[in-house]
């Protein structure tokens, strides 16, 4: 039987995917990086993840609130984003994600339709 092999072995080794991993998570973290140093502090607190594939970026928000702002600033940051990443940006996605802190849930209860309000 063969001895199975440690994660950190696998680690050290740099091979396959977790390389892949490795490299994805480390351009990603420099993406954010990037475009925090671009936006204004109160926007860029609110951006908490972000990655580029080829000319799109697509920026992760805590709200819906915060997207519609990341999106009027946005266009006015375009010379200096792409000289940030050192490449041409086309098209900038924004998406909302909450992200939860330890002892939060989602509501179970899920939106609340117009007829309740």
């Amino acid at each position: 039987m063969k001895k199975p092999t440690a994660v950190s072995d696998l680690l050290e080794q740099g091979k396959g995917t977790l390389q892949r991993l490795r490299t994805g998570t480390a351009d990603a973290e420099r993406t954010l990086a990037a475009l925090r140093r671009v936006l204004p502090p109160e926007i860029a607190r609110e951006v908490w993840s972000a990655s580029r594939r080829g000319t799109t970026l697509t920026a992760f928000v805590h709200s819906a609130a915060w997207g519609t702002r990341l999106r009027y600033v946005i266009p006015g940051l375009k010379a200096a984003l792409e000289a940030e990443l050192g490449g041409t940006v086309e098209q900038v996605k924004i998406k909302v994600r909450a992200v939860f802190r330890r002892g939060q849930a989602p509501s179970k209860e899920g939106p609340v339709p117009f007829s309740e309000k």
